[in-house]
C-alpha cells in the first residue's frame, strides 16, 4: 500500500470514527423499539400501561400539511386604530361562498404596523388571516399592535364563533353506552350497545363519568389539604371520528386512540354524535407579529392572550411571533385537530403568580393537538395543559424555551396522553423544569395533574430536575431525558417509568417516528389484555380480552426463566381469546406469558404479562383445606382452616397484585372493584393452595 493510500484510509477511519461512535452511543428503550420490520413495539406492564400513539395530534390527525390559502382581499395598514379596518376586511372575505373543501380565503394584511384597541374576530370557516412576516421591521413585516384595555385583559385575535364552546351538544338518538369491561389506554376499537346507530365518518364524543368508584380509584386526585376531588368534576371527553364500524363484533374504530383506562364496573362510558354546527374548521392566523403594549414587565392592564381558538376543528397557528401577552400567545378551548408550528412566545408582562405566563397552553375540551418548532421565553409554564380531565393527545415537539420560571407540565386534574418530545430547557431562572406527577394542593387541588404520558429526549442541564411520578394504575414516563430525571415531585408519590436518563436514544423523536410508521405501513391492532395464565395437567390455560377489531390472528409468546427473549409458541385465528400450551410442566420453574394481535401492518403492543410457577405446587383448595367466607365477599373476608396459613396474596384477573398479608386469616377487601380475584396462600407446612372469590 502506498503512501497516500495508507493516510487516505487513516483519514477515511478518522472521518468515520465520529459516526461509528455517534451509532454505538444510541440506544433503544426497551418498552419502545423498532423491529426488524421496521414496526415500533410496545411493551406493556402488570396494569396494562404502554405508551400510546401520538402521532394523531395535529391538523386532519397530522401527517397531512398545512394548505396555502389564496388571498381573498388584501389591506394595508391606516393611520389611528386598525380594529374596524381589519374587521372589516375580514367581514368581507366571511361573506363569499365558500369552494367544495369549504375554503372562503386568506385576508392579508400588508407590510406596516396596526393598532389594534379592540378585538378581532374570525366567524366562519374557511377564513385566514395572514401577514407577510413576523419580524420586528414594519417596512417588511405585519405588526399588530395591541393597544389599551377595553376589554380588560382581552383576547387580542379570537378564531370561533362561540362565546363558550363545549362538546356536549349531541345528536338525539344517538347516546348509548360503551360495553368494553375494560380498554387500557392507546386502545382505538370499542364495543357499543348498538354498533349498528352509527356510521364511518360521525364526529362522535366518548365520554367517560367520573363516579365516585372511579374517583375511589385514583386517590380522589391526592389533593393534599385540599378538597378531594367530588363526582362530576373530572369526567373524560374525547372528540374523535369513527373510522369503522363492525357489527358482527359490535365494535366501533375511532381516528385516535383514548388516553386513560376505562373499567366498566367503576364507570360506565358512552358515545354520541356530537351536534356543533357553530364549529369552525380550515381557519388559521399566519406569518405576522403581535407586540402588546405595556407600561413595564409586571404591567397587568393590557391585552392578556395574543391568539384564542374557541369552537375550532383543523385549524392552525403557524408563524406568529408575540411578545408581551399576560395569559399565551396561543390559548385554546373546544378545540381538535389543531397544529401550531414556527411560532413564537417571548418576554409575557405580567405579575409573576398563578394563571399567567402560559406561553403555549391548551384549556377545556381540547384533543389533538400539536405544537412543533416552537420557541418560549420567560415562562411560568412554557408548554402546559390547563384543560384538566377534558385534554388529551397533547404534543409539544421539537421546541425550545429559555429563562423558564416554572415548570412545563400537565398542570392540573387528571389531562391524559401528553407528550413532550424534543423539548430544549436554556437558562432557566428555575430548578424544577418539567413535571409529570402529582401537585397535592397546588392551586385549586390540582392533584395527579396528568397521565399516561411521556418526556421523550428531553434536555435541560443537569442540575435542572424533570419529576415523573406514577398515578394509580397508570404510568407516566421519561425516557432517554437529559438532567436530573427523578421520581421525586412535591408530594411523596412513586416514582413513574424512567429510563435511560443522558443517553441518547435511536429514537430521537416519538412523535416522528409514531408519525412516519402510521403514514408508511398503517394503524396497527389494538392490545389485548391478558386475563388468565393457570397451570391444568401439565399445561397451562391462557385467556385474554379481545379488544381489537378486524385483527387478522393472535400471537401467543412464552419467557422461560433464564432465557434472553420471549419465544412464539402459538399463532392463532382472529378472535381469539384463549389457549392451552400443552406439555409444559418439564419446561423450566417459571414462565412467563403475553399475547399480541395481529394485523394487515404492523403488530398490536404487546399485552401486560401473566406468570405461572412450576416450582411451589400449586393446588387448588378443596373444601376439606380451608373455607373462603363470604363468597361474594363485601367488605371483610374471612378465611377458615386448620392449618396456619403464612400468607395470603389476592390477584385480580388481570394478574395484578391487590393484597398481600402474612399471619391473618381476616383481609379488608372493602376497597376491592367488583369482580373475580384468585387467592394464593401459603400454610406453615411449605403447601400452596389456590381458591377464588367474587367481590360484590
Amino acid at each position: 500500500m502506498t503512501n497516500s493510500s495508507i493516510r487516505f484510509t487513516y483519514l477515511l477511519l478518522l472521518l468515520l470514527l465520529p459516526v461509528q461512535t455517534i451509532l454505538q452511543a444510541q440506544v433503544n428503550s426497551t418498552i419502545l423499539y423498532e423491529d426488524a420490520d421496521g414496526c415500533l413495539r410496545y411493551v406493556s406492564d402488570d396494569n396494562s400501561n404502554h405508551i400510546a400513539n401520538f402521532s394523531y395530534a395535529g391538523y386532519r390527525n397530522g401527517g397531512v400539511a398545512i394548505p396555502e390559502i389564496a388571498a381573498a382581499l388584501t389591506i394595508d395598514p391606516v393611520a389611528g386604530d386598525n380594529t374596524a379596518h381589519i374587521q372589516a376586511a375580514i367581514n368581507q372575505v366571511e361573506a363569499l361562498t365558500p369552494s367544495a373543501d369549504g375554503i372562503r380565503g386568506a385576508v392579508v394584511l400588508g407590510a406596516g404596523t396596526y393598532p389594534v384597541s379592540g378585538v378581532l374576530r374570525i366567524e366562519a370557516s374557511g377564513v385566514v388571516l395572514r401577514g407577510v412576516g413576523n419580524g420586528e421591521d414594519p417596512a417588511t413585516n405585519t405588526i399588530i399592535r395591541g393597544t389599551g384595555n377595553t376589554p380588560e385583559q382581552r383576547d387580542l385575535i379570537r378564531v370561533g364563533k362561540s362565546s363558550s364552546p363545549d362538546w356536549n351538544g349531541e345528536v338525539p338518538g344517538t347516546r348509548e353506552q360503551v360495553t368494553s369491561e375494560f380498554l387500557p389506554a392507546g386502545s382505538r376499537s370499542l364495543e357499543v350497545a348498538a354498533a349498528e346507530l352509527y356510521n364511518v365518518g360521525d364526529n362522535v364524543i366518548v365520554y367517560h363519568p367520573s363516579t365516585n368508584d372511579w374517583l375511589r380509584t385514583v386517590e380522589f386526585g391526592s389533593t393534599g389539604g385540599d378538597s378531594r376531588w367530588a363526582p362530576g368534576e373530572i369526567d373524560i371527553y374525547y372528540n374523535r371520528y369513527i373510522t369503522d364500524v363492525n357489527i358482527p363484533e359490535q365494535k366501533i374504530t375511532l381516528d385516535a386512540p383514548i388516553y386513560d383506562h376505562f373499567r366498566r364496573s367503576l364507570a360506565q362510558a358512552e358515545i354520541y354524535v356530537l351536534n356543533e354546527p357553530n364549529t369552525l374548521r380550515e381557519v388559521g392566523v399566519e406569518s405576522l407579529r403581535i407586540v402588546i403594549e405595556t407600561s413595564g414587565v409586571e404591567d397587568e392592564n393590557h391585552a392578556w392572550t395574543g391568539i384564542l381558538l374557541a369552537g375550532v376543528e383543523d385549524a392552525w397557528v403557524r408563524g406568529v411571533t408575540a411578545l408581551h401577552f399576560g395569559y399565551a400567545l396561543v390559548d385554546m378551548t373546544a378545540a381538535s385537530r389543531v397544529t401550531v408550528t414556527g411560532c413564537n412566545a417571548l418576554e409575557p408582562h405580567s405579575m409573576v403568580t398563578g394563571s399567567r405566563r402560559y406561553n403555549f397552553n391548551v384549556s377545556r375540551f381540547t384533543s389533538n393537538i400539536l405544537f412543533t418548532g416552537c420557541t418560549a421565553s420567560n415562562g411560568r409554564h412554557s408548554f402546559v395543559s390547563n384543560g384538566t380531565s377534558s385534554a388529551a393527545g397533547i404534543v409539544f415537539h421539537n421546541s425550545i424555551t429559555t429563562g423558564d420560571l416554572n415548570s412545563s407540565e400537565g398542570h392540573r386534574r387528571w389531562s391524559q396522553g401528553l407528550l413532550f418530545d424534543q423539548l430544549t430547557f436554556q437558562d432557566p431562572q428555575t430548578s424544577r423544569l418539567m413535571g409529570l406527577y402529582n401537585r397535592g394542593d397546588f392551586g385549586t387541588g390540582h392533584g395527579w395533574s396528568l397521565t399516561n404520558s411521556v418526556a421523550w429526549n428531553v434536555r435541560m442541564p443537569n442540575d435542572r430536575t424533570l419529576s415523573v411520578q406514577r398515578p394509580p394504575g397508570r404510568q407516566n414516563f421519561a425516557i432517554g431525558c437529559f438532567g436530573n430525571v427523578t421520581g421525586t415531585g412535591p408530594f411523596p408519590k412513586p416514582a413513574g417509568y424512567i429510563e435511560l436518563t443522558g443517553q441518547d436514544l435511536a429514537i430521537p423523536s416519538l412523535y416522528d417516528a409514531q408519525l412516519a410508521e402510521r403514514l408508511t405501513k398503517g394503524i396497527g391492532p389494538d392490545a389485548p389484555v391478558l386475563t388468565a395464565a393457570s397451570r391444568r395437567a401439565g399445561g397451562v390455560d391462557l385467556a385474554w380480552t379481545d379488544i381489537a377489531s378486524r385483527e387478522t390472528g393472535y400471537a401467543v409468546a412464552a419467557y422461560q426463566e433464564g432465557e434472553n427473549e420471549f419465544t412464539i409458541v402459538a399463532n392463532l385465528p382472529a378472535n381469539t381469546s384463549e389457549y392451552y400450551h400443552e406439555n409444559v410442566e418439564a419446561i423450566g420453574n417459571t414462565l412467563r406469558y403475553r399475547v399480541f394481535a395481529l394485523g394487515a401492518s404492523c403488530p398490536s403492543p404487546f399485552s401486560n404479562q401473566l406468570t405461572v410457577d412450576f416450582v411451589d405446587n400449586v393446588r387448588e383448595a378443596r373444601q376439606e383445606d380451608l373455607i373462603v367466607l363470604p363468597n361474594p365477599v363485601g367488605d371483610l373476608l374471612t378465611i377458615q382452616s386448620e392449618q396456619r396459613i403464612s400468607r395470603v396474596q389476592v390477584y385480580n384477573v388481570e394478574g395484578r397484585l391487590v393484597t398481600d398479608t402474612i399471619n391473618s386469616l381476616r383481609i379488608n377487601s372493602a376497597d376491592w372493584s367488583p369482580g373475580l380475584y384468585l387467592l394464593r396462600i401459603e400454610t406453615n407446612n411449605g403447601e400452596i393452595l389456590s381458591s377464588r372469590v367474587i367481590k360484590q
